[in-house]
């Protein structure tokens, strides 16, 4: 226990003072003390050290306790504060309690002092702690844990004063949100520890380069907010934003490791004439958005962004809702073996007929749910229907041999936890040996989620779920990366095939990728095949598959039955 008492005394009589100190320490405790008799004496004092407590005297000749108590309070000190005096009337007493002393004892009563100031300085203990949990709790709520800097709720704050203040004095601003290009390389390439470290890096550095009237705020995992207040003229937007494209470029030191990245900004002005704090951080967030689609670029907010923005947000709740009412639906495009002309499978592709919009691209709608998070219930919905499908086949199709149902994954499927359980789970209910599942992936998505991905497809193909490299050749990888992948076939992308019989290379790429798969025991499908002379040459390169409109377009399931039995007319 640390007995160390660091005792103010407020007392004219140095004997009086003596008298306190011996009290304390015939109970144990090792004082450190000084006493003062005027308000300058204490002011300086408290600007001097820390106290643990102050005992004053009532009434001295150039000062009083009360005065003394209203210093303490005016440099915001939490001390306990004890009057100890030689008399003291009753109603003067209550008045210094409602002032805020803590307790008051007479000077020929030195008996009461120990365990009173004890008392106070368990309470003031107590008053620490919750004030400790208070601001605790405020950083949680309004700080980002990892940098330290405001967070998103407290900038939207911030920029929502800055709004009202822009109202009433005519002042200019401008928001930027600025994204970070790559981050989820930096974080999957060189692990979380360094890409938390990397983001640390990012916010010092724009912190050190901000002016003291800025705002700056972490407000996603990647993504930061700059708030620039009082300008002149909107031109010096263009400048600032050029400014943090330049500091950020530079590599950063992390540990041992040089990292580089690129941001991607959408700025927004206070023209706009927004009322909302959200409204421009929306609205920033959407051009940064679309500054994303070239890395390095920067989009300053306009008009027509806002009503794209909000045709998307239209277009994203009819999507929710077609979602949840199930008025979407299923083709199927045939699979065809090249060698004896049989169907073989079929890729199941969705489609949406809107009541008003009428038939909506997958184009459109796709990257949307996949941007908004949609993507995960279409994509449980799309399982479970091919699924249904599959069964309602069992008895029409029996007579067809072997066949699969392809279905596309995206890249926010494969990092969902559950994805395996769901897949395997389904599968095992399906319970059909001569229909079943195979699942698509693209290759720009295995590039994009690396590690997760691969492992993910490895466990689904551990269970005899079969595994379809999509698009191939049009992602980041070379073809001496296909033996790393857990797959089971290689589906070569319509821009190759449609192009063999104009340009050599092409039919050169397409070759290459055949006598690569089937080296790796892969076998290959064509995509886009559009005519027969496309289908020819693929036969005698050896492709097993062909896919594409030469053979069908894709198919409502009610005419698949009609099609198989035409399928020697191709």
């Amino acid at each position: 226990m640390n007995n160390e008492l660091r005792v103010l005394i407020v007392e004219d009589n140095p004997d009086d003072a003596e008298l306190i100190v011996l009290e304390l320490e015939v109970s144990g405790y090792t004082v450190i003390w000084e006493r003062v008799e005027n308000m300058n004496q204490m002011s300086a004092a408290l600007d001097r050290q820390t106290w643990d407590i102050i005992l004053a005297d009532y009434s001295l000749p150039q000062f009083n306790a009360l005065a003394a108590l209203s210093l303490m309070q005016a440099k915001n000190l939490d001390l306990p504060f004890i009057i100890v005096s030689g008399s003291i009337g009753e109603e003067i007493a209550v008045a210094a309690m409602r002032a805020g002393a803590h307790d008051y004892l007479l000077k020929n009563s030195l008996s009461r002092l120990v365990p009173a100031a004890e008392r106070e300085l368990r309470e003031a203990r107590v008053r620490q702690e919750r004030r400790q949990a208070l601001r605790d709790v405020q950083m949680l709520a309004f700080y980002d844990e990892l940098t330290g800097l405001p967070n998103r709720t407290l900038f939207l704050q911030d920029l929502q004063d800055c709004i009202n203040e822009c109202k009433q004095q005519a002042i200019l601003f401008g928001l930027v949100f600025l994204d970070i290009d790559r981050y989820k390389s930096v974080k999957y390439g060189f692990g979380h520890i360094k890409g938390n470290q990397f983001l640390i890096k990012v916010a010092q550095r724009l912190t050190a380069w901000i002016q003291p009237s800025d705002r700056l705020a972490r407000v996603g995992e990647d993504a930061f907010g700059l708030l620039f207040k009082n300008l002149v003229h909107l031109d010096e937007l263009s400048q600032k934003v050029a400014e943090i494209h330049k500091i950020l470029r530079l590599p950063f030191q992390v540990d041992k490791s040089l990292i580089y990245s690129s941001v991607s900004i959408g700025v927004v002005d206070s023209t706009m004439g927004y009322n909302q704090a959200e409204e421009f951080l929306r609205a920033a967030d959407t051009a940064t958005y679309n500054a994303k689609k070239q890395a390095g670029n920067t989009i300053f907010f306009n008009s027509q962004m806002q009503t794209e923005e909000l045709e998307r947000l239209r277009l994203e709740a009819d999507l929710q809702q077609a979602i949840q009412q199930q008025e979407l639906h299923l083709n199927y495009q045939p699979i065809i073996c090249l060698t004896t002309n049989q169907v073989v499978g079929f890729e199941a592709l969705v489609r949406w007929h809107h009541q008003e919009r009428g038939w909506v691209s997958p184009v459109n709608f796709i990257p949307l749910a996949e941007q908004t998070g949609l993507i995960i219930p279409l994509g449980e919905w799309v399982l479970q229907e091919a699924c249904r499908q599959i069964k309602l086949w069992e008895q029409e199709l029996a007579k067809t041999g072997h066949l699969s149902i392809a279905v596309n994954l995206s890249g926010v499927q494969l990092t969902q936890p559950g994805l395996v359980n769901f897949i395997e789970n389904l599968w095992k209910n399906c319970g059909n040996k001569k229909i079943y599942i195979k699942l698509e992936v693209t290759e720009s998505v295995l590039m994009k989620n690396g590690e997760v991905a691969i492992e993910t497809l490895a466990k689904l193909r551990s269970n005899g779920i079969q595994i379809c490299i999509d698009d191939f050749g049009t992602g980041y990888s070379s073809l001496a990366y296909l033996h790393l992948l857990p797959i089971d076939t290689v589906k070569i992308d319509r821009s190759f095939v449609n192009q063999m019989t104009e340009d050599p290379r092409n039919l050169d790429i397409v070759e290459t990728i055949i006598t690569l798969a089937h080296r790796l025991d892969l076998n290959v499908v064509a995509e886009g095949v559009e005519t027969q002379a496309q289908r020819d040459i693929l036969r005698s390169l050896h492709c097993e598959y062909g896919q594409g409109y030469f053979f069908s377009k894709p198919l409502p399931p009610q005419q698949i039955v009609t099609w198989i039995s035409q399928l020697s007319h191709i």
